[in-house]
């Protein structure tokens, strides 16, 4: 059968651009390579938890347009999380009441020069005190799941819109992020859409006005046009373990070179009771409720957070690149221990009381999986322009979408979805 666009991916960007095609009217084939829907978005349930654990996106940064748009439309339970930052050093704890203002205080000092690495520019600010530039080196390499010797300054300064006071709110979903993927796959035209998981695509030959899909299986799928929004990590896997283009992508591949992929390691544990909400546990260490993130100084875990303002006996552990990276030299048993001998050392508690308390802990590999290949993008040195360049449609024939072509909302959901629209409004305007 013939289709009008061959969407590859079913997160988020390919669900969205499939769901926007069929309302259209067009004949639409998803071909997903996992054996599930929702790409990087990953929620699994457990009857012993009350939430729904994310082992991959969890937030709606910022009041996003789109995302909210789902949120009301699919009557999504959405809540915001208190702003509330403490600093741990030694198992010593510190409020950071004006967190994102001390942020904003090191990006306003990059300037317009050059663009350099974060790790350069803030060996250069000699005037900002120790404790600021060790915590805003760990905020870049944590959020941005970044290497700060490779992370484009320039960018830091042009992105980072969640710091605007106006704006820096952030959401969870409540009955979990794979409600959105849900209700974007629910309005997929069964008459026009299909969906077709555990099919890995090996090659895209493409001609303008024609586009010819080959899969792992020896299927062969032809369409007018196709939708690519497969992870930055897939785009630079090494040649056979991603997917070949005939005639190649020269303009994408220079793009796709100014680009990075971020490292991550995130595990969810689920404790048998709140010890962090304990009176004498606040009392012993002068803390304010409810506790939300915990940026930890010298630590194999640099950040933690709670499920505030959602009551419940769970802790994130959250590590992003150099962190991340020795992290990842483990075995999945070794990092879940030394991020619990990391937790014992950041909340000043004993390990044995620690190992005494916990139920269970949840992660993914994201980095081991090959149809991720890490976490989400970040520009390279010299590649504030490339997520525009990514983004540019091929011959009226191939569309880009994912979050890695939304210089705007890089690594976020709602840069995936708005991407995903994006694709097929180009699509339809040149059909």
């Amino acid at each position: 059968m013939k289709f009008d666009v061959i969407v590859i991916g079913a997160g988020v960007a390919g669900l969205a651009a499939a769901r926007d095609l069929s309302a259209a009217g067009k004949r639409i084939c998803v071909v997903e390579a996992r054996e599930r829907i929702g790409g990087r978005i990953f929620t699994i349930r457990d009857k012993r938890e009350p939430l729904p654990i994310e082992l991959g996106a969890e937030f709606i940064h910022g009041e996003a347009e789109e995302t909210f748009a789902i949120v009301k439309a699919a009557a999504l339970l959405a809540y915001e999380l208190p702003d509330n930052h403490w600093w741990s050093r030694r198992g010593r704890w510190t409020p950071m009441n004006d967190f994102w203002e001390q942020m904003q205080r090191v990006r306003s000092r990059i300037g317009d020069g050059p663009d350099r690495s974060f790790a350069d520019f803030l060996k250069s600010q000699r005037s900002l005190p120790p404790r600021l530039k060790e915590l805003a080196l760990a905020f870049v390499e944590g959020y941005h799941a970044a290497h700060a010797e490779r992370i484009s300054a320039r960018a830091l300064q042009m992105s980072d819109k969640e710091q605007d006071p106006k704006t820096r709110k952030q959401f969870r979903i409540g009955s979990g992020y794979d409600t959105l993927t849900a209700w974007l796959h629910a309005g997929l035209d069964p008459d026009r859409c299909e969906l077709r998981l555990g099919t890995i695509v090996t090659e895209v030959e493409w001609k303008k006005g024609r586009v010819s899909v080959r899969t792992a299986r020896g299927d062969e799928l032809t369409a007018d046009a196709a939708i690519i929004t497969i992870p930055i990590g897939v785009w630079k896997a090494p040649e056979g373990q991603s997917i070949r283009f005939t005639p190649a992508l020269r303009d994408k591949q220079r793009a796709i070179a100014k680009l990075e992929i971020g490292h991550v390691v995130k595990i969810i544990f689920t404790f048998r009771e709140r010890f962090w909400d304990d009176a004498d546990f606040l009392k012993q260490r002068k803390l304010g409720t409810p506790l939300n993130f915990i940026h930890a100084s010298d630590s194999d875990v640099p950040t933690w957070w709670t499920t505030a303002p959602v009551i419940t006996p769970t802790l994130t552990a959250w590590a992003g690149g150099h962190a991340a990276d020795r992290l990842l030299t483990e075995n999945p048993e070794s990092r879940i221990d030394r991020a619990l001998q990391a937790l014992a050392a950041t909340f000043a508690m004993k390990r044995a009381t620690i190992d005494g308390l916990l139920d269970a802990a949840h992660t993914h590999d994201w980095q081991a999986d090959p149809f991720s290949r890490g976490a989400y993008s970040y520009a390279a040195v010299g590649g504030t322009r490339a997520f525009k360049e990514l983004a540019k449609p091929v011959e009226a024939t191939l569309f880009f979408a994912g979050e890695a072509t939304n210089g705007d909302e890089t690594g976020t959901v709602a840069g995936a979805l708005t991407s995903g629209k994006r694709a097929a409004r180009e699509a339809l305007g040149s059909r």
